[in-house]
């Protein structure tokens, strides 16, 4: 959601005011108002991020690479080409008792990224990606080739807005609006470095 701050100076009109000597020069009568304005804007490309977790015997476990084949099939299935997905981390930790040498039991995190310019398919390639075992799924890099026009669209709408609301609230006040003051454009927070 934008919204954008005018401040617009009032010009007064009464008849009273006309009649009196013109007033010393100060500052002008200003108004503050807040239009706003929104618009949902689908991705065109966005990025998966896809973390499995591992906690086996990995010398008589092949689980790692079932999982990776059934990724594959998956994404063969879906028409998504192989090299879309990459491997974005991987991490691995022994664990159970104080003989790491002697013991086979590790922790492994693999994490991949997918990178989808498709975003449609998601719904359907959500749950199969799941049954391949995938613990955790997070979409990250939303992207769109329309982001830039439709921000300077929707900035147009909430100045519109705002003036709008500054003409209602002037007129009732028996004045007229002049020329714009200030505009502060304030953008919503968005958590996180996605």
């Amino acid at each position: 959601m934008r919204r954008l701050y005018l401040l617009l100076p009032l010009v007064s009109l009464s008849a009273a005011r006309a009649q009196a000597p013109p007033p010393t020069p100060g500052p002008p009568h200003t108004i503050l108002v807040r239009g706003t304005a929104e618009q949902e804007l689908e991705p065109d490309k966005l990025d998966l991020l896809l973390t499995y977790r591992f906690s086996d015997n990995v010398k008589e476990s092949g689980r790692t690479q079932e999982q990776e084949q059934g990724v594959q099939q998956v994404l063969k299935q879906a028409g998504i080409a192989p090299e879309k997905l990459v491997l974005e981390d991987l991490s691995a930790s022994g664990y159970g008792g104080f003989s790491k040498t002697a013991n086979a039991n590790v922790a492994l995190v693999k994490v991949y990224r997918l990178t989808l310019n498709n975003p449609k398919v998601l719904n359907d390639l959500i749950p199969r990606l799941v049954q391949t075992g995938a613990d955790n799924l997070r979409v990250v890099n939303l992207q769109s080739a329309q982001l830039e026009a439709t921000q300077l669209a929707v900035a147009g709408r909430a100045a519109a807005n705002a003036r709008q609301k500054a003409q209602t609230a002037v007129k009732l006040a028996g004045g007229q609006p002049a020329g714009v003051v200030a505009m502060v454009e304030m953008l919503p927070h968005v958590p996180g470095p996605d």
